[in-house]
């Protein structure tokens, strides 16, 4: 074969190039009008933009690697809390003799490789990542935010990220009236850092802004006080801010208090125990959609704002969990780095992050109640949030509970872990009404109604407890994949039959076969929708079949409608079985094989792998 004959090169063995589709760049050639690259644009954006788009792919490699084992083993490193470690603070603000008090919580998040730095707003990480994008892959971070809890003027974060590989060293801070990168990193911990040590460090903070700064460390009953003072200076050499300080740095602990003053203002920061806020809404109010028929397609992106650093596309990469809605309109993102981040509408095309909070441990499920957002993660807790970001409480379970919390009223929710714990809990404040234990392993979701908790278990019974009280009141030989409730009548699925049962008693009522892989099950109006890949049919309380639908893989329901999400199609049916609207969706690939929606009092939401969406509604 000549070499004009020779196919062209692939990574691959390829049978027949003829049935490949042409390459579209083949026949291109080089234009000779093209001028030479332009050599006076500055090179670190487009740098900075293709980290952050790489990332957006190669971030699922660094996901997880929150600092563990292989943590450096230095005095400094000694200091930092755990990874997703939370504290409340009180803050006293005292200027010209009068003191404002205020409240705080701050969040730990700990990380390895480049996620650390794309845990941020995208504009201020993209800041830092310019002078630490030669250690993307071996950098090791502790990201600190910190959330107002009474502070309505405070509308953003404060977010400070460390370099921790052997001293602790402040990268970066962002805070609601200014931002600062430090350009040689500020050093608030030699490595070797010890009682009667002394450190100077000096460099850029900011555009306008260079540093100074001096320390010194003495003991403190067990804990390291740290004092000195940082000098701001313009770039012409003079004085601009100077600020004293004082430092508490304990074991394992991190700052447990602070003292910062400058002119006439000095603010004491300082641990307190957990305030009592009061308890979040935990009902929603009911959704109504007006004039489905007529829902219009609309196409939504993600971006993220930092108050000194201005808007930029969101980084990181979304976790495939299901978003949750709270009732002040929130959606909530669980992340690979075990962030949740909470997003608002900004634009008729944008939606914005409004905070973002860090949980210990990898996030197994998510679900919102009201303006309560409940979260299990591996290290076997269940941790709630407000819907302003604020972690109200944290609960330790015996196993992980790889199934969501289930509402069983207006203000409690039922939970069970893998070891078969069964817990009835108040959704406000954690607080534990009942406990069951099983003998066997639980990992689907707990079903409540009629007065009845129903536990399915991998030893193949299933189990119906008292609400009220979680005493047992039946059991049944029948290892159920999933239940729900219509009229008076329990639904338990196994296999390919549907059992109609009598919720107090256990007793069975009916017997109903289906075919094809079971994807969902809810009820709408007065029916039960069970879905599967081969078809979704409509059952009312005697197991009568009363309507037949497409297949599903997931069902959105808001009062007596749906909406079916198909491969290809989402219909919009209602209690009746019939659809009265249709609109085509788009493909699934290897990576999108859900369809992860969301309810809105407009309509409904489809979000992507990314940070795009899609949404259906009446609104023009």
């Amino acid at each position: 074969m000549s070499p004009a004959e020779d196919p062209p090169w692939s990574p691959f063995p390829v049978q027949d190039w003829s049935l490949l589709p042409e390459d579209p760049l083949s026949h291109t050639a080089v234009d000779p009008n093209w001028g030479p690259p332009a050599l006076g644009r500055r090179w670190w954006p487009p740098l900075v933009i293709f980290v952050i788009i790489g990332a957006l792919i190669g971030t699922a490699a660094y996901a997880g690697q929150t600092v563990g084992l292989g943590d450096p083993k230095t005095a400094a490193a000694g200091y930092l809390p755990a990874d997703g470690a939370a504290t409340y603070e009180r803050v006293e603000t005292t200027r010209d003799l009068e003191t404002a008090v205020s409240l705080q919580v701050t969040e730990s998040a700990r990380f390895s490789g480049v996620t650390g730095l794309l845990s941020t707003d995208t504009s201020f990480g993209a800041k830092i990542l310019e002078d630490t994008f030669d250690e993307r892959d071996t950098i090791r971070t502790w990201r600190t935010t910190t959330t107002q809890l009474n502070n309505p003027a405070a509308a953003y974060q404060s977010t400070r990220v460390y370099r921790t590989n052997a001293a602790v060293e402040l990268l970066g801070e962002s805070l609601p009236g200014a931002a600062y990168v430090y350009r040689p990193a500020l050093v608030e911990l030699p490595a070797d850092v010890g009682a009667g040590q002394q450190w100077s460090g000096s460099g850029s903070a900011s555009d306008i802004l260079d540093y100074r700064a001096d320390f010194r460390a003495e003991a403190a009953d067990g804990c390291l006080l740290v004092r000195g003072e940082l000098r701001y200076l313009t770039k012409q050499g003079q004085l601009g801010r100077l600020v004293n300080l004082e430092r508490t740095w304990c074991p394992g602990q991190g700052l447990v208090s602070q003292t910062e003053s400058h002119a006439d203002v000095i603010t004491k920061t300082w641990r307190t125990a957990a305030p009592d806020l009061g308890v979040p809404t935990t009902t929603a109010a009911p959704l109504l959609w007006t004039g489905p028929a007529s829902w219009r397609e609309h196409s939504f992106d993600t971006i993220s704002i930092d108050p000194t650093y201005g808007e930029a596309p969101m980084s990181g990469v979304p976790k495939s969990l299901v978003p949750v809605r709270t009732d002040s309109g929130l959606v909530v993102r669980a992340t690979s780095s075990n962030d949740l981040i909470a997003l608002t509408p900004k634009t008729q095309i944008q939606w914005v992050s409004a905070w973002r909070s860090h949980l210990p441990g990898e996030i197994l499920t998510l679900r919102a109640f009201g303006n309560v957002i409940i979260a299990t993660t591996s290290e076997r807790l269940v941790l709630a949030y407000s819907d302003a970001g604020v972690r109200l409480w944290e609960l330790s379970l015996d196993e992980i509970a790889a199934a969501p919390p289930v509402r069983v009223s207006d203000h409690d929710v039922v939970l069970v872990d893998l070891a078969g714990e069964v817990r009835r809990l108040v959704i406000g404040t954690g607080a534990v009404v009942w406990q069951h234990s099983l003998d066997s392993d639980v990992t689907v979701a707990p079903a409540a109604g009629a007065g009845v908790v129903v536990v399915m278990d991998r030893g193949q019974v299933t189990t119906g407890l008292d609400a009220t009280t979680g005493r047992q009141k039946w059991t049944l030989d029948l290892e159920g994949k999933a239940a729900g409730f219509v009229g008076e009548t329990l639904v338990l699925l196994q296999d390919q039959t549907a059992h109609g049962v009598d919720p107090g008693t256990g007793e069975r009522r009916w017997l109903r076969p289906f075919f094809g892989t079971f994807t969902d099950l809810a009820t709408v109006g007065d029916r039960l929708v069970l879905a599967t890949q081969s078809a979704t049919v409509l059952l009312d309380a005697t197991g009568q079949v009363t309507g037949r639908l497409a297949p599903y893989l997931r069902l959105t329901v808001v009062g007596d409608r749906m909406v079916g999400w198909g491969t290809e199609q989402a219909e919009l049916v209602d209690a009746t079985g019939t659809v009265r609207t249709r609109w085509t969706l788009p493909s699934l690939t290897l990576a999108v094989q859900d369809r992860p929606a969301v309810a809105t009092p407009q309509g409904v939401l489809l979000f992507n792998s990314d940070w795009t969406f899609q949404g259906w509604n009446d609104e023009r």
